[in-house]
């Protein structure tokens, strides 16, 4: 498994249901600290108010590319039409959607914050980071 800081967001979309992302999570972004002081509403904190080219530029970071390759191997992969079970011991967990022949698995050492997805496409069994899915 490969360390990595995307596997809470990789849970998260593992899940059954419907997924839902706030735009300050799918941008990889952080506290607004001078926000919460201009308002004194704890709710702020978390909601930044992007311009224009914050925008534009977090789009290109790697960490966002990587998140949205996870939502959209999520929102196209069949497994994820079919049944979902969860196992583990210990700090090891193991997330799998199974459809038919389709597999999409998401195994993770809590622990250690690693985390592999494994699934099928066409025939073959693959294996990946979770931010190197293609």
């Amino acid at each position: 498994m490969t360390r990595t800081r995307y596997w809470p967001r990789a849970l998260q979309l593992w899940a059954p249901g419907i997924p839902q992302i706030y735009y300050v999570g799918l941008l990889a972004g952080g506290n607004d600290m001078d926000l919460l002081a201009r308002t004194n509403v704890g709710r702020d904190v978390n909601r930044h108010h992007y311009t224009r080219e914050e925008t534009d530029s977090d789009l290109r970071r790697p960490v966002v590319s990587a998140l949205t390759r996870l939502i959209r191997f999520r929102n196209s992969h069949p497994a994820f039409d079919g049944t979902f079970t969860v196992t583990g011991e210990g700090s090891a967990l193991l997330a799998s959607w199974i459809n038919s022949d389709e597999i999409a698995e998401l195994e993770t050492d809590l622990a250690n914050r690693e985390a592999t997805v494994r699934w099928t496409s066409g025939g073959t069994r693959r294996s990946a980071p979770v931010s190197a899915l293609p």
